[in-house]
């Protein structure tokens, strides 16, 4: 029964590929490798290119553990594609990151978020004037730049 499976869905993958989607994300070792290379190549390519129309607010806690850990990594992050950071401080303390941070005056609600979780990202369009919540608490650098270039660059639903 496996093997009748496994040879029907490779007629299908013959036939009709493009049906399959695995064209479009590969899911061998192979095309999977490939395919995040290239992708990796437009992200860095795109996030080079945003910092005219886009900018990120960072909200953080002087006293929080985990944004200590991650302003660094947001500052790598601005540092390696010319993104504009604007940090701001929750609590009203400093950030060794990012010195020249502001004091929150009502931006996070005004920027749709809830509660005072951090850390927070939001990534900001200068033309629409929309705030686009990028995510909550510590992410690896790889993470945040796939996101901001899915909310930059991606159709809903194109990319899966």
């Amino acid at each position: 029964m496996a093997r009748q499976i496994a040879t029907l869905r490779l007629d299908q993958c013959q036939s009709a590929p493009e049906a399959v989607g695995a064209y479009q994300r590969p899911i061998n070792a192979l095309g999977k490798k490939t395919w995040t290379t290239q992708r990796t190549a437009q992200r860095d390519a795109a996030l080079a290119a945003i910092s005219q129309r886009y900018g990120v607010f960072y909200f953080y806690s002087s006293g929080c553990a985990a944004c200590e850990v991650f302003s660094p990594i947001i500052r790598g992050v601005s540092d390696r594609f010319g993104m504009t950071v604007m940090a701001v401080s929750i609590d009203g303390g400093p950030n060794a990151a990012f010195p020249n941070y502001l004091i929150d005056t009502g931006q996070f609600q005004a920027m749709g978020m809830a509660g005072k979780q951090v850390p927070a990202l939001v990534l900001f369009d200068t033309v629409t004037k929309q705030p686009m919540p990028i995510g909550y608490g510590v992410m690896a650098a790889d993470d945040v730049m796939d996101r901001i270039f899915t909310l930059t660059n991606t159709e809903p639903g194109s990319d899966f």
